[in-house]
Order: structure tokens, then sequence, then C-alpha cells
């Protein structure tokens, strides 16, 4: 199995070496059609498509004919529920629909390992030992993403295991920066995020995940 090299560090920010990573994941070629394909599904699937409107069926109103047919000098008219009438119904508005459409499993893997690998060509994606964190702590954590280059204004997606509970919830309320564990990584905070930081375990857990 072709390997590939992720650069290594500690929640000091020092760079202490390299961790071989798979190059199917880290290192493979980046398919822009599949990106686009995915981030729209991902995007669709949250769509509530509670939108809708009232046709001149449903409008309150109706029944009589407003005025007679001819000698009026006005326009003619049929019911008070007619689209061009203020109150009336609204012809070809929104009506309720779901919007989410399916994607092969295969299709939402090789999507998400082209936009790791984007990350990592980009330079942009590396892996930290640990962020030495003992408590729920934000201000610690904020250091430690400093520490790494990772600036006020930069947005960041930060990777952990579950069992790394404090390291996420320390970054959840740092604006710009997401913290998922493995199993939540996702195609469109990837490529919504400038950096892709993943804990040494969490980055197991993304490989054992998109192995799979």
């Amino acid at each position: 199995m072709a390997t590939a090299e992720l650069k290594l560090f500690d929640s000091n920010g020092k760079e202490v070496g390299t961790k071989e990573v798979s190059a199917d994941i880290f290192s493979c070629e980046v398919l822009p059609h599949l990106l686009h394909q995915v981030v729209r599904w991902q995007r669709a699937k949250r769509r509530a498509g509670t939108h809708t409107v009232l046709t001149r069926a449903e409008a309150s109103g109706g029944g009589r004919k407003p005025w007679r047919q001819k000698g009026l000098g006005r326009a003619r008219a049929g019911s008070n529920t007619s689209p061009i009438w203020v109150g009336g119904g609204v012809a070809h508005g929104p009506k309720q629909r779901d919007y989410s459409f399916s994607i092969n499993r295969k299709e939402r893997r090789r999507a998400l390992c082209s936009a790791i690998s984007q990350r990592a060509k980009e330079g942009n994606c590396f892996a930290v030992t640990d962020f030495g964190l003992g408590e729920v702590k934000t201000k610690a954590a904020h250091q430690v993403l400093q520490r790494l280059g990772i600036g006020a204004k930069d947005r960041a997606v930060v990777v952990a295991a579950e069992e790394d509970e404090h390291v996420t919830l320390s970054l959840r309320n740092i604006a710009g920066v997401t913290a998922m564990p493995a199993e939540g990584l996702n195609v469109y905070d990837v490529l919504n995020a400038k950096y892709l930081l993943l804990t040494e375990k969490g980055l197991a857990k993304v490989e054992e995940r998109l192995r799979a």
C-alpha cells in the first residue's frame, strides 16, 4: 500500500517528526466534479423544504364573481383569489418538497479523500500529538491553535477521537473552528475550512473509517 507523510507537531507548535499515512486518503487525485456533487448532496439534505404558498384554489375568498362581466368599464374579473388580485393566490409558487437525492457510498468516500488530499497538497493538513489538555479549557485550546499558526480569522477543522471529548468541548466555542470526531468528518466542512488538523488518535480513526 502506497504511503504519504504528514507533518507532526506537539502542543507547543514544534514540529516533532512526520506521520506515515495512506496515500489513497491523503495524496489521491482531487476530483472537483465529485466534490461539487457531494457538497450539493450535503446541502440538499440540510434543506427543510417546508416553504409553501397558497394557490388560487387554496386562498381565502372566491366563490362569487366580483362584478358582472359587462357594462361597468372595468376589466373582467371572475374571482378575487386570482393571482393578479391583492390577497389572491400565487401562481407557480413554491410548495413543500424533499430536496435530497442519493449518492453511492463509494463516491462519498472518494470525495472525502479528495477533499483531505486537497488540503494536504496545500500544506494545510497536519497532525498534532496531543493538545495537552487535562480539562475542558477554551483559552488553552486557543493558545495551542495559535502556536500551530492558525490565526483568529482562519477557519479550521479539528478531528479528535471520541474519547478526547475535552478537546472538542474546549474548541467548540472558538469562532471559525469546527471540532468533531472522525466519524463526523465530511467534505463540506473540510472544503469550508483553510486548515485540517488531526490529533494522532483522530488520524488513526479517520484512516480506519476510510479504509473500511
